[in-house]
């Protein structure tokens, strides 16, 4: 009779233990400050996304970036209001570093794109582009042979005194044509494409990948009261072509008609990130809930599976007393050794906040 008990005792364990795995699903490692040697350059920043550039450096593209000096130490402490005496903002700039890895992450070191000792934009302002009114936005890129691409929002603010009082004027694309000789310090210099897509289109470039010959963009928007997400894509060799894109429909096909665009999610705050992780063999979406703060993993095998795709919350970052809305743009930067490593704006302090997640 004993032996029978613990006959049946053992499927019961391990259903139990099973279960247990099951509600806990995948761990979450939170790291602070994502990468506080920035702030040997800069107070705060947003927009940031990372370009493999060769095998030994990882390049950096941010949108807005705030200068001026610390009051106390090296970082933010309470606020950014609080702890900084601010000397201006710019609308992008772009840093380097040693390729990012899960065995460097905590330590690696930025260098920054600048002048006369500053952090620079390297899209820059025409003349007559006045940078009150005028603001140009970096997003992500790639690197295709001897170019890099960055995507980039022409952004017009009317009153820079209010706040989140904008208007996308249109999605463009710069480019940088790296010499054999260039090495980190020497000279960048991106050149600004005609616009891609004019008007109150999805921000296409939010996050950019490449696989098999095409680069994939996912790009969001404001649509009465949702924040949905379209896709598109190109094939590398035809990136500065508009009339070469195509935009993932509602259906799951690709049709050459911006108007055709599906529509999918609907509550996305910020860019988020797309990538295809080998390890799961599955695309990954990251994504922050605009009305939560709520970090989001949605994974599909293909984009025409993408209406079967599966999602999870991972991570529900705090809304911290004083901060103007819910911490925004999460999405991943890097991921390897089973990991995905993600990071989050924290709007109170203006940084870019590091998690680790284990799959």
């Amino acid at each position: 009779m004993k032996k029978l008990k613990r006959n049946l005792l053992y499927p019961l364990i391990l259903l139990i233990v099973i279960i247990s795995g099951c509600l806990t699903g995948p761990s979450v490692i939170e790291h602070g400050i994502f990468a506080p040697s920035r702030h040997e350059y800069v107070l705060g920043q947003d927009g940031v996304c990372s370009i493999q550039f060769d095998e030994s450096l990882t390049l950096w593209t941010f949108a807005d970036t705030i200068l001026g000096k610390w009051k106390t130490g090296n970082g933010p402490v309470s606020s950014l209001e609080n702890d900084t005496v601010t000397e201006g903002m710019i609308s992008n700039s772009l840093a380097w570093s040693e390729r990012i890895t899960p065995a460097n992450f905590k330590n690696i070191k930025f260098s920054y794109l600048t002048e006369d000792g500053r952090p620079a934009q390297f899209i820059k302002n025409r003349s007559g582009e006045d940078p009150l009114y005028h603001r140009f936005w970096a997003l992500d890129g790639v690197r295709i042979g001897n170019r890099v691409y960055v995507y980039y929002l022409h952004i017009y603010v009317p009153d820079h005194s209010r706040f989140l009082d904008f208007k996308v004027l249109y999605s463009g694309l710069a480019v940088w044509y790296i010499s054999e000789e260039w090495k980190p310090g020497d000279p960048v210099r991106f050149k600004r494409l005609g616009p891609l897509f004019q008007g109150e289109y999805p921000a296409y470039g939010a996050s950019a990948m490449m696989k098999e010959g095409y680069v994939y963009l996912a790009g969001h928007f404001k649509k009465g009261d949702k924040f949905p997400l379209s896709f598109a894509r190109v094939q590398a060799e035809k990136i500065e072509d508009v009339s070469e894109y195509e935009f993932l429909t509602e259906h799951g096909n690709w049709g050459k008609d911006i108007n055709v665009a599906g529509e999918f999610f609907g509550d996305i705050s910020g860019e988020c990130s797309i990538s295809y992780n080998s390890s799961l063999k599955k695309y990954v979406l990251i994504y922050s809930r605009i009305f939560t703060g709520e970090i989001v993993a949605v994974t599909f095998t293909d984009f025409n599976r993408l209406n079967e795709a599966k999602q999870a919350t991972v991570y529900k970052p705090d809304k911290k007393e004083g901060a103007p809305m819910w911490p925004y743009s999460g999405k991943e930067i890097f991921s390897g050794d089973g990991r995905i490593f993600i990071i989050y704006i924290d709007p109170l302090i203006y940084q870019p906040m590091l998690l680790e997640l284990k799959l």
